[in-house]
């Protein structure tokens, strides 16, 4: 029995932890229906539940940190990734005023210097049109051409302070270690975002077999 309430205050544990850290991860990039979400309603914020027409959302980067120092980036360098956005709707992104794409979106391979604001910035401004209230998944993966990344299979950053060192970025819908880029980071007409910090039962259950 001492067993069992061991394993059941740990799983509590462990629920608590998934929700409170979507923003506690470094190197963070989502897509939400405002500039600067938190961390308590962040999983909201990643779903569209309203009328057909014309949407605004934002794509952000959290606690940007350079790796190889361990310190916090200041001035984003660049960024690299792809957002893959259904067919059959209308978008248009709009990047940071610092940056310059040097590929096509979907695809984001840019230069920039980009001030990070009580620990985010945001990348891209889009707007999306539709018609109808079909349900709609975002993703953000590695950009489309594997010879350009800078992390083979990853997404990146920058610092501009430290000569556009490489940091690895992660989606707020991920896995574990954030590279899982086959969750979505926004949907449209129904919600089943995950955040990525979620952990499973059985990842939890092993620890005391």
């Amino acid at each position: 029995m001492k067993r069992f309430f061991v394993l059941f205050a740990m799983l509590m544990l462990v629920a608590s932890m998934a929700s409170a850290q979507l923003f506690e991860g470094e190197n963070e990039i989502g897509m939400f229906m405002v500039e600067n979400p938190t961390a308590e309603n962040a999983e909201g914020m990643s779903c569209y539940m309203g009328v057909p027409g014309s949407v605004f959302t934002y794509v952000v980067l959290t606690n940007p940190v350079n790796q190889t120092l361990g310190t916090p980036i200041e001035n984003v360098g660049g960024f690299e990734f792809k957002i893959d956005w259904p067919a059959g709707i209308f978008v248009t992104p709009t990047i940071h005023p610092s940056a310059t794409n040097f590929q096509t979106a979907p695809d984001f391979y840019c230069g920039a210097n980009a001030p990070v604001v009580g620990g985010q910035v945001t990348l891209i401004s889009m707007v999306i049109g539709m018609f109808n209230d079909n349900p709609l998944e975002f993703f953000i993966t590695p950009v489309s051409d594997s010879t350009t990344h800078s992390i083979p299979g990853g997404i990146a950053i920058t610092d501009a302070d430290d000569n556009f060192e490489i940091s690895e970025a992660y989606t707020t819908a991920g896995s574990v270690d954030g590279r899982d880029f086959s969750a979505p980071v926004f949907n449209m007409f129904h919600c089943d975002v995950v955040p990525n910090d979620d952990v499973s039962f059985g990842g939890v259950k092993a620890l005391f077999q």
